[in-house]
């Protein structure tokens, strides 16, 4: 489990692991506050101003982070935030002022991806295009290089290649195979936190999705099919809280949120895959 990853990590390159949360937190903080900003922006223009007064239609995260829900997106990759004060009885539209509300952190997180994936594939077409394009049957003495092996195309690194489509897919090793050796070891580290900014802001929205309460996928669900109150009773949210417990330490989430999060990244990865062809750079 990731958990025991991030332990082994601890135990063996504390040194790699820190690095790794100070890549990974601006990205993460900003992904949280943003998700809480949509809700108390959208629940404003609906006529309720109770997140304005409170000051909580703000990037700043100080103004958002939930100690334990801070913990766990760092720890498991996704959590949460201080949930945004809405007072439904200031809506023009009693539930579909609601459904709006609950939709915003959803829709801003997947806004984000998509401005970070075109930062990141950015990153990657540019790195791409200072590289030189060597034939697989020629030699090159060049350090990195394009290539393409059996219509296969490839990034060439000495005696090693890395096949482009899996690097657009699995963009992570990017950083360190591609844009460090192209662009200088800084903007890797920036092109990494670009990463973790886009994955963070997926998972996210997707975790969001899950119908159960007090997620936004729970308030959809209600808003649109279940008609019920707009907010679970208390039982409700603890009958909630345990299933998200077990779905957490049993690993069901984590297992569900990657198979979700690399269909897209995939599904992105071959589309950039053919812009790239288009653009006649294999």
């Amino acid at each position: 489990m990731y958990i025991s990853s991030l332990i082994h990590d601890l135990m063996t390159d504390p040194a790699s692991l820190l690095l790794f949360f100070l890549l990974a937190l601006p990205g993460r903080l900003l992904a949280i506050s943003a998700h809480e900003a949509a809700h108390g922006w959208v629940a404003d223009r609906c006529g309720d101003p109770t997140a304005r007064l409170m000051g909580r239609v703000t990037l700043n995260p100080l103004k958002h982070i939930d100690p334990v829900g801070l913990i766990c997106l760092l720890l498991v990759g996704f959590g949460w935030a201080k949930p945004v004060p809405v007072n439904p009885r200031n809506f023009r539209s009693y539930r579909s002022d609601d459904l709006k509300v609950s939709l915003a952190g959803i829709t801003m997180n997947l806004i984000l991806f998509f401005a970070g994936c075109l930062l990141m594939y950015g990153a990657i077409w540019a790195a791409l295009g200072q590289l030189s394009y060597v034939p697989g049957y020629a030699y090159s003495d060049a350090e990195l290089y394009r290539s393409s092996f059996g219509g296969v195309e490839a990034l060439c690194a000495g005696d090693y290649w890395y096949s482009v489509r899996d690097l657009l897919i699995y963009p992570y090793g990017a950083g360190e195979l591609l844009i460090a050796p192209v662009f200088g070891s800084v903007w890797g580290y920036v092109y990494e936190m670009v990463y973790y900014f886009v994955s963070v802001n997926l998972v996210l929205a997707v975790f969001n999705l899950i119908p159960i309460p007090p997620l936004d996928g729970y308030h959809a669900l209600n808003d649109l099919v279940l008609k019920r109150p707009l907010f679970a009773d208390v039982r409700a949210e603890r009958v909630g809280m345990v299933i998200m417990l077990v779905l957490v330490t049993s690993g069901l989430l984590s297992d569900a949120l990657n198979w979700v999060v690399d269909g897209v990244m995939s599904g992105t990865g071959g589309a950039v895959l053919s812009l790239l062809r288009a653009a006649g750079m294999f």
